[in-house]
């Protein structure tokens, strides 16, 4: 059975003693570390919160300015195009003419020598015609 003695004060006492050094010396600090340390934690949560919104903010605007660009660079690609389009017409237009005239021009030149060729066969018709009638006859016409 259990007597209440002194003994038992002088060990309630002591417990109480060393539950309030332990307190004041291991507990409290422990707990002041524990809240810092959360404290840290949640600056740097924070932190990398702001971070990755600003991080989606320039990637948005990255995108944003990417579209743009293709856009004015299809844009730029369309007005080249049309434009080379248009020169080709030209140019093409320009080549087709010149060789109109080069064949109207070859075309005039073949008929007068066509024509001065018949004149000369012509006028020479009838040297030919007594010719082979000679030959055929074999005789001077």
């Amino acid at each position: 059975m259990i007597t209440l003695d002194l003994s038992l004060w002088v060990q309630l006492i002591c417990a109480l003693i060393m539950m309030a050094l332990l307190n004041s010396m291991l507990y409290k600090p422990m707990r002041r570390m524990l809240e810092k340390r959360e404290e840290k934690m949640s600056a740097i949560r924070s932190d990398v919160e702001k971070f990755e919104r600003n991080a989606k903010q320039l990637l948005e605007n990255f995108e944003k300015k990417m579209s743009e660009a293709r856009l004015a660079g299809k844009s730029e690609m369309e007005k080249l195009k049309d434009e080379a389009r248009k020169t080709e017409g030209e140019l093409m237009e320009a080549a087709s003419k010149e060789a109109q005239e080069k064949k109207s021009q070859l075309l005039a030149e073949l008929t007068s020598q066509i024509e001065a060729a018949r004149k000369e066969l012509q006028a020479k018709a009838e040297s030919f015609a007594v010719e082979i009638a000679q030959k055929l006859l074999g005789r001077a016409v």
